[in-house]
């Protein structure tokens, strides 16, 4: 079942309206100062987050909102230089809360973390790149690392009105004093006046 289909069929088993506009639809939300702990809870405090650190303001969409999870998206920066490796390489995994329920459970982000690509898609994903950089000598480098991004095989659907959140749990792994960051990504629909305007 393509991800259409199924947002369509969740929405209509759950009696929430199936018109909308469909739209590309990525959610981010930012944790600061995250220190040295064991959870990261993305999703679930935004307080005091500016429009540059989350795109929502409550961990729910809207009542004429819904969206099918197609990508996951980590990113940890420094608090003065750039993007740096998730959590020190430390092991980790990732839960997706939909409503009361685990619908993705102990996925492991170690793999993506790396380099090693669950999808084969992403496969430099969180890869320490070496570049030399511009009118620099050679044998001078700057390390880059790319964020960590997974793309699920699943289709996981965020119904209207129900809360999420996305944990990461580790045994204390160290995630900066600069920030850390989570996005979704996937196909969605939005409220949609339709022939008002």
């Amino acid at each position: 079942m393509g991800q259409v289909r199924k947002l369509r069929y969740v929405d209509s088993k759950l009696g929430a309206p199936t018109s909308g506009q469909q739209t590309t639809r990525v959610l981010f939300h930012t944790i600061e100062n995250p220190g040295t702990t064991t959870q990261l809870n993305f999703f679930e405090n935004f307080q005091g987050l500016t429009a540059g650190q989350t795109n929502l303001t409550q961990n729910k969409l809207d009542s004429m909102e819904s969206m099918v999870i197609k990508t996951l998206w980590f990113a940890q920066f420094g608090a003065s230089n750039g993007i740096q490796q998730w959590a020190a390489n430390n092991p980790s995994v990732v839960d997706i809360i939909v409503g009361n329920q685990t619908v993705v459970k102990g996925l492991p982000l170690t793999f993506n973390n790396i380099g090693e690509s669950f999808d084969r898609i992403h496969n430099n994903s969180g890869l320490s790149l070496l570049s030399t950089p511009g009118g620099g000598s050679p044998g001078r480098f700057i390390n880059k690392f790319l964020p960590t991004e997974i793309r699920l095989l699943t289709d996981i659907v965020i119904p209207p009105q129900v809360t999420f959140k996305v944990v990461v749990r580790s045994a204390a792994a160290n995630y900066g004093d600069g920030a850390v960051v989570c996005a979704i990504g996937g196909y969605g629909k939005i409220f949609s006046a339709g022939a008002s305007f």
